[in-house]
């Protein structure tokens, strides 16, 4: 530290004062506050200075050249991971460099910037001794890290992976295509079957039954109902004599019996036109419920499928049982939406030259009229 001399300063001469001899006496002591006298001694007073004690050039502690401030300069972009490469860190008051310790295991991770390539701290000195430096933080060195491929993580055990479930297949109810083969038999006791299953599973099971909703299955109904039976066998003379005595109450032979309830191929066809008018109309009315549950709509007569089919039945067939058996199912499917075309085809049915014929439109009409 530097010696200051002791020069004596004109400003500090003290001021004469006449001095007074204490007198000292055990019995003056003061208990509380003891003195060494009766009467303090007087302290010297001395003239307020207006400069400074010492006056002595001002100046640094420690002169030593100042370094100048390094430049910054934009580290250049990285396209692959550094190599870590300690550096001897430098003391800058004394500039003894000091021993790197080497790692043993190089970092995983790329060093962002290396120690020695950032800018130190630039340290401004003051002037004045009394003020600390001021330290000037260096300028924050940027670098953008390398792009890494972002990789899906694990599921964890906390998060379950999520399991699609592929729709299981409709299977469906109903063997489509074992009835559509069973309608289109040449047996006619098998169509026969058919049909009847197909009423009883719209009357038990109609959900079951909107399956057979098909047009391959109208189309087969309807083949049966146009089809040609003039040119099969039909009934033989001796069939119809034993029918007539069975009719009129007359004793039969067990041979007879048996010959009056043989039908032949041309019976049992048109008996199936009629067995097959009277599924369509079953279906019709299935397909007309669906319709308004679904669409809140009627479907008009001539769109319910095989309707037309009937109709032309009703005026064009010869044999009266097919006609009275085309009244009935239309009478099935009448409803307050299809009453005015009903009424009108009763109306001529009535006029049919077969007493049976006419019953059956008789009774329809009745019946429409109740609704």
């Amino acid at each position: 530290m530097m010696q200051v001399p002791n020069v004596p300063n004109p400003y500090m001469q003290p001021i004469a004062q006449p001095v007074q001899q204490p007198s000292y006496n055990a019995v003056k002591i003061d208990i509380i506050n003891p003195q060494a006298g009766a009467q303090q001694a007087q302290q010297p007073q001395y003239a307020q200075p207006t400069m400074p004690y010492y006056n002595y050039p001002q100046g640094q502690l420690y002169d030593y050249p100042q370094t100048a401030q390094q430049p910054y300069y934009m580290p250049p972009q990285m396209t692959q991971a550094p190599v870590y490469q300690p550096q001897a860190p430098v003391c800058p008051p004394c500039e003894v460099p000091v021993q790197p310790v080497t790692p043993s295991v190089a970092p995983a991770q790329p060093v962002q910037a290396e120690a020695a390539a950032a800018p130190q701290p630039q340290v401004i000195q003051q002037q004045n001794v009394n003020v600390p430096p001021t330290v000037v933080p260096a300028p924050a060195v940027t670098q953008e890290a390398p792009v890494q491929p972002v990789t899906p993580a694990a599921p964890t055990a906390t998060t379950a992976p999520v399991e699609v479930v592929p729709p299981a297949p409709v299977t469906p109810q109903v063997d489509l295509n074992g009835f559509i083969a069973k309608l289109t038999s040449p047996d006619y006791e098998v169509q026969a079957n058919a049909m009847e299953e197909i009423a009883n599973m719209v009357k038990d099971e109609p959900q079951k039954a909107t399956e057979l909703l098909d047009e391959k299955v109208i189309n087969a109904l309807n083949n049966i109902i146009t089809a040609d039976s003039s040119k099969l066998e039909g009934p033989t003379q001796e069939q119809i004599a034993a029918r007539q005595k069975l009719m009129s109450g007359e004793k039969l032979t067990d041979e007879e019996n048996k010959l009056a309830n043989t039908m032949t191929p041309m019976e049992q066809a048109e008996r199936n036109k009629s067995y097959a008018m009277f599924t369509e109309s079953i279906m019709q009315k299935l397909y007309g419920d669906e319709v308004q549950k679904l669409s809140n709509t009627t479907v008009p007569l001539t769109e319910l499928p095989g309707a037309v089919t009937i109709v032309d039945q009703l005026k064009d067939n010869p044999n009266p049982m097919v006609r009275a058996s085309a009244i009935e199912a239309l009478s099935y499917i009448q409803q307050p939406a299809y009453k005015e075309d009903l009424k009108t085809l009763f109306t001529i049915a009535q006029k049919d030259q077969d007493k049976n014929v006419q019953d059956a439109a008789t009774a329809a009409l009745d019946k429409l009229s109740k609704i």
